[in-house]
């Protein structure tokens, strides 16, 4: 347990991803769970099922958003690291 915490410890990136999609996730299961309270008030509910559903959309973009940065930070730290040499062209 303490060399992981160690770990997400020495890459501030990586801990704060994946705090980022545990807290959004946590705010997903909570608007589906306001959302389910909200749908038995009738048509006096509607505005606040369609703030639910709003809030929902918003944080699937944010998820959505999160891993395309993710993503594009990945691939262009990997784009500049140093490649090795072909396998082929060794001079012995």
């Amino acid at each position: 347990m303490i060399r992981a915490l160690l770990y997400l410890w020495r890459h501030p990136r990586r801990t704060g991803f994946v705090i980022f999609n545990l807290i959004v996730l946590a705010l997903l299961f909570g608007w589906a769970a306001f959302t389910n309270t909200m749908s038995h008030e009738g048509i006096a509910g509607i505005p606040n099922v369609m703030l639910g559903y709003t809030g929902m959309a918003l944080m699937v973009a944010a998820l959505a958003a999160g891993w395309i940065a993710w993503a594009v930070m990945v691939t262009s730290r990997h784009a500049h690291l140093p490649q090795p040499a072909p396998h082929d062209v060794r001079i012995r």
